[in-house]
């Protein structure tokens, strides 16, 4: 199922985003390292969404 899913839906790094990895970005954005960051969007799809 965890190789089969992430296939089906089309994920390009073969595996479904841990809640985990977002709550790292979350923690990153909320530190003051981020604090240059503003207007940004991050995408966390495992590569779902294909830019073109």
């Amino acid at each position: 199922m965890d190789q089969v899913v992430p296939q089906q839906m089309g994920i390009s790094t073969g595996r479904i985003t841990e809640p985990q990895e977002v709550a790292d970005l979350v923690a990153f954005l909320a530190s003051p390292r981020a604090g240059n960051i503003t207007g940004a969007e991050f995408v966390i799809d495992g590569g779902q969404i294909k830019t073109t």
